[in-house]
Formats: structure tokens, C-alpha cells, sequence
């Protein structure tokens, strides 16, 4: 079984612990960061910012490289849903797709 690491941009919200060390975009990196699938993230925008009791809702836009199955037929389905699977992320949205080697 071989993998595929698929360069993604996604729009989604996100739940970030308060009281954390770093700014809000750490904080985003750090939850999807927790993923064995999620390689590299970057925070490219943040929309908007909901404080609740223990963390922040967060709207934002990022870049992920994603490491899938190559067996996958839809590739922003697959990216979609593994991202949305980690824990913090409510809704995952908009997904692009762009294959690296």
C-alpha cells in the first residue's frame, strides 16, 4: 500500500484550547498538527473568532499536506474527511486539491 501526499487548501472551523502558548494560527497548526495524516499546515487566513467557555471557534483558511491512501478515488472527498475526523475541527469546507509527487 503506497501513499499519496496531497497538497490541500481547506476552509474550516477549528477549535482552539485557550490558554495555550503561541498565537491563534499555533494553535491551529498545534490541533491539526495532532493528525499522523496531517504533514505540514499553514494558516493563510482567519475570518473570524468565537470565544466559548474553554476555547476559541475559529473560522480560517490553510494549507495542509496530506498523506492518503493512494487506493483514493476523490481526492478532495478524502482529504475532507480526514481532516474533519481530528479532533477540534467542526466543519471542514471548500477543499482544493493539488498533487504533489
Amino acid at each position: 500500500m503506497n501513499a499519496l501526499e496531497i497538497d490541500a487548501t481547506a476552509d474550516l472551523e477549528i477549535q482552539v484550547p485557550r490558554g495555550d502558548d503561541g498565537s491563534l494560527q499555533d494553535g491551529i497548526v498545534t490541533v491539526l498538527g495532532r493528525s499522523a495524516a496531517v504533514d505540514r499546515t499553514e494558516v493563510v487566513d482567519i475570518s473570524g473568532v468565537t470565544p466559548t467557555l474553554n476555547d476559541l471557534r475559529v473560522d480560517a483558511e490553510v494549507r495542509l499536506r496530506v498523506h492518503l491512501d493512494d487506493s483514493v478515488e476523490d481526492e478532495r472527498a478524502a482529504v475532507r474527511e480526514t481532516v474533519a475526523d481530528q479532533f477540534g475541527v467542526r466543519t471542514v469546507s471548500a477543499v482544493e486539491t493539488d498533487r504533489s509527487s
